[in-house]
């Protein structure tokens, strides 16, 4: 019930339900289609033997040290949100960024847990909700620009930018995450300047969320310097990782650069959550580099199993913690909103 709701809520407010209907099975079906390739791309035998041996050892500690780091990313949207005075304490700012990345494994697209821990933040602070989502998505362009930051760098001291795979998605992101939202930033502040209602009110405070910590420049820095720590950090994570998987005498750089674009091309909503999208990208990455297709979809496979599974306490903290009255009271919301729309 609280799953079909969710899922129901988001996709009727950006789109008429048959056309969310139609959107979802093209992904679903673009998601088939991906994952067959990416069975087709490796050889299963040779991926079994290099199953074999990897180092499960490692490959905990790998889980574990990202589970840690989700700490890191949690204190950098913590930091945006107390900047921009939402009264959310750290430990709630972990609580609900674990719960939102669980519903991420389930809802539709790559954000759904986003929206999740941005509602749950607005909640248990009585904070604007749309103030929430604006802070949820600062946080998140913050994270995205330090790791393309990160990936070029990685692709420069290799001497890959010249290569169509290489600068084409870093350019996108860059695009993305900087003009985009510079003039969603720009168009929301004056639509709630000037405009009139409660939905211009809201779209304004949804902007203001955006860059409210972004007013003082030391918090600018301060929360920047976190999201590069902690992608140097996943990078370093995920290096541990493919050394456990087989992938031997890469550098550094290399595993900046196929992270960051691997991730960019897997944000493309193509398939649910990027599956088989981020794994094909990947093995195209480090076929460059001369590592083999079985090894490193092997890799791309336990980062994205790590994933998984370090999201998977997420749902024991929403028990514990995330009263179920929260889904109460959005459903309470949506529907006097759609109660004012109509009237």
């Amino acid at each position: 019930m609280l799953r079909s709701w969710v899922i129901k809520t988001m996709n009727g407010a950006m789109a008429h339900p048959r056309w969310a209907r139609w959107l979802n099975f093209l992904r679903l079906s673009a998601t088939v289609v991906f994952i067959a390739l990416a069975v087709r791309a490796v050889q299963w035998q040779k991926m079994a033997d290099a199953l074999r041996h990897t180092s499960l050892f490692v490959a905990i500690g790998a889980a574990v040290v990202y589970a840690v780091l989700q700490c890191l990313s949690a204190t950098r949207w913590w930091s945006i949100a107390k900047a921009s005075k939402m009264p959310l304490s750290w430990k709630d700012a972990v609580a609900a960024f674990y719960v939102g990345m669980f519903f991420n494994l389930f809802l539709p697209g790559l954000v759904g847990g986003d929206a999740v821990r941005a509602l749950l933040a607005a909640q248990v602070t009585s904070h604007s909700a749309a103030s929430s989502f604006g802070i949820v998505y600062a946080d998140r362009t913050v994270g995205f620009i330090a790791m393309l930051l990160v990936g070029l760098w990685g692709a420069i001291a290799l001497h890959l930018t010249q290569r169509q795979l290489i600068w084409q998605p870093l350019l996108f992101g860059a695009v993305f995450a900087i003009g985009v939202t510079a003039i969603i930033v720009a168009l929301f502040s004056a639509i709630g300047r000037w405009g009139k209602g409660v939905w211009a009110q809201r779209i304004g405070r949804f902007a203001n969320g955006i860059v409210a910590f972004l007013a003082r420049p030391q918090t600018g820095a301060f929360v920047f310097a976190i999201a590069l720590a902690y992608h140097l950090s996943l990078t370093a994570n995920l290096m541990m990782l493919g050394k456990a998987s087989g992938i031997h005498g890469q550098p550094f750089a290399a595993y900046a650069m196929v992270v960051a674009i691997a991730t960019v091309i897997g944000s493309l909503p193509i398939s649910l959550h990027g599956l088989g999208v981020r794994e094909l990208a990947s093995v195209k990455l480090w076929a460059m580099l001369g590592v083999p297709a079985e090894v490193a979809m092997l890799w791309a496979l336990l980062w994205r199993v790590m994933v998984w599974l370090v999201s998977l306490p997420g749902g024991l903290v929403y028990l514990l913690w995330a009263d179920k009255t929260l889904w109460q009271s959005l459903e309470n919301w949506r529907v006097a909103t759609a109660s004012r729309s109509n009237g």
